[in-house]
């Protein structure tokens, strides 16, 4: 039975930087999985390709990893980011520092300062990472499934008793093992680079949301579909890093939705769970990790003042219906792509 590995690395919630990095360190342990993966895309059959393209018609915005909203002589630089390390990163930052240099305030999803904040919150309240009470995970999980994680975890030195009372979600982020990522890089993100670049020319920085409100989003999540996600996890077969890969390299050819889109048709498709259901755990974490808080930001950023704006957040939060840009085009912005 394959061990976890996380697939939706550009859609984790920005405040867990810290914690999956003190995650990450405390499990160094593990051996980091050879890569494996590589970009779905041009494998896709000519009946795919041409969904792709049809759904992809349907989505707003697409395409672009900077855009500029602009209205009643504001301009808001809205870019997405990706929150691990990546050498072609550089090159990026090359393009953008100009940018950010020239704001009168950037907004990112959580600055560094709170997100610091938060894992210190973390350490002393466990709530948002523990079960208080059943079911426990040996009661959601099937037997085998149970018996296998409760194995894999007392590798690295957790007791049964230990892992039972974890939520489903903390779990599986310790079973992370996809070396396509190249481990855990502190600071190497797009986001954490735009803040160096802003503090070093004293901009004013500020944050979207509260500390630990991506956290609280994901553990909010029902207990029953997070253990759900844990279960498929641990039992499906598919090559986990095919979909990092094509993630990743969507982003970087600013085409992000075609690669959240092929994740989402082969999540789990080897298990033969209805795809109904697998459409509403994504959907669920949709949802409550990308869509509800870009909501929430929108006011956020029409209060902060400044002639010139930087926003700063992770890819998956600009396409979509319920994407930032959208939302910010449904108030009225003219929306412009400008280079990435």
């Amino acid at each position: 039975m394959p061990a976890l590995t996380h697939p939706m690395p550009l859609r984790a919630p920005p405040p867990l930087r810290a914690l999956l990095g003190a995650l990450l360190i405390l499990c160094a342990a593990q051996a980091m999985a050879a890569c494996s993966g590589s970009d779905m895309r041009p494998r896709l059959t000519p009946s795919a390709e041409a969904r792709l393209e049809a759904e992809i018609a349907r989505t707003p915005y697409a395409y672009g990893n900077h855009w500029v909203a602009s209205r009643d002589g504001r301009q808001i630089h809205v870019i997405g980011t990706m929150h691990t390390g990546d050498r072609r990163l550089g090159a990026v930052m090359r393009r953008l520092r100009p940018v950010i240099r020239s704001a009168d305030a950037v907004l990112l999803e959580v600055t560094a300062h709170a997100t610091d904040a938060e894992l210190d919150q973390i350490m002393r309240d466990r709530s948002m990472f523990l079960l208080k009470e059943p079911p426990y995970l040996p009661d959601m999980l099937s037997e085998p499934v149970w018996d296998y994680l409760a194995a894999r975890m007392a590798e690295d030195g957790f007791k049964p008793e230990q892992v039972a009372r974890m939520q489903p979600w903390f779990a599986g982020f310790f079973l992370d093992q996809s070396g396509c990522s190249g481990g855990p890089v502190p600071g190497q993100g797009l986001d954490d680079r735009i803040e160096r670049v802003a503090t070093r020319a004293r901009i004013p920085i500020g944050s979207l949301e509260p500390s630990g409100a991506g956290l609280e989003a994901l553990a909010g999540q029902p207990i029953r579909d997070q253990a759900k996600i844990l279960e498929y996890d641990l039992t499906s077969e598919m090559n986990f890093d095919d979909q990092v890969v094509t993630m990743s390299e969507a982003y970087f050819d600013e085409r992000l939705a075609e690669g959240m889109l092929i994740q989402d048709w082969t999540m789990y498709a080897d298990l033969g769970v209805p795809r109904s259901e697998v459409k509403r755990l994504l959907d669920g974490f949709q949802d409550r990790l990308i869509d509800a808080r870009n909501r929430a930001w929108v006011p956020v950023i029409e209060r902060t003042g400044g002639a010139v704006l930087v926003v700063a957040v992770g890819g998956a939060h600009l396409p979509g219906e319920d994407g930032l840009l959208n939302l910010l085009a449904r108030k009225g912005y003219v929306m412009e792509r400008a280079p990435f």
